[in-house]
């Protein structure tokens, strides 16, 4: 019998330690699954029942079903990357390497942080670019669309988006209201 030696120590610290039974764990992405991007008027499209686990180094750390609203919680490690597995009866189904990108985005006046706000709010814009995410600062038909998509999606609220698939003031003043500045 071979044995592999701990990649990862837990402590505890002494029972008279302020923070005595606190693990230090990695901070959480929370990924959401849905039907589609965005929740309009409050409508949950949320992918409920979705089988899943996490791995770190190759170890399951996490694992079990996506509530109501498909979120995951996925635990990265600071500097490093999980693996988040979807399973349909025990089988890997789809796969996402799953990391934290601490850069800005760029200006929402640029193509690129259009894009970059769009694959945020979870709008399929390709397969392109230096990360093969789609940001590739190109004007492009899968752009069209997710802009096309985003503004009938967030019909009904504030700022009014008429779905023309034009980028205008409003629009760039929802993607920064909705994915940040």
């Amino acid at each position: 019998m071979s044995t592999s030696p701990v990649s990862r120590v837990i402590s505890r610290l002494v029972s008279g330690s302020p923070a005595f039974n606190t693990l230090n764990l990695p901070p959480s992405v929370p990924i959401l699954f849905q039907r589609s991007p965005g929740f309009p008027n409050g409508d949950v499209r949320g992918i409920d029942g979705l089988e899943f686990q996490v791995l770190i180094a190759g170890a399951v750390v996490q694992s079990g079903r996506t509530g109501a609203d498909g979120k995951i919680d996925v635990r990265v490690p600071p500097g490093g990357t999980s693996t988040l597995q979807l399973m349909n009866g025990g089988a890997v189904v789809a796969e996402y390497v799953v990391s934290v990108d601490t850069g800005a985005l760029a200006p929402v006046a640029q193509l690129d942080g259009q894009q970059q706000r769009l694959r945020l709010l979870g709008y399929q814009i390709g397969h392109t670019g230096a990360d093969g995410n789609g940001v590739d600062n190109a004007q492009n038909i899968n752009f069209e669309r997710s802009i096309l998509d985003f503004q009938a999606d967030t019909e009904g609220v504030p700022p009014q988006l008429v779905p023309d698939a034009n980028v205008v003031a409003a629009v760039t003043t929802a993607l920064t209201t909705q994915a940040g500045g």
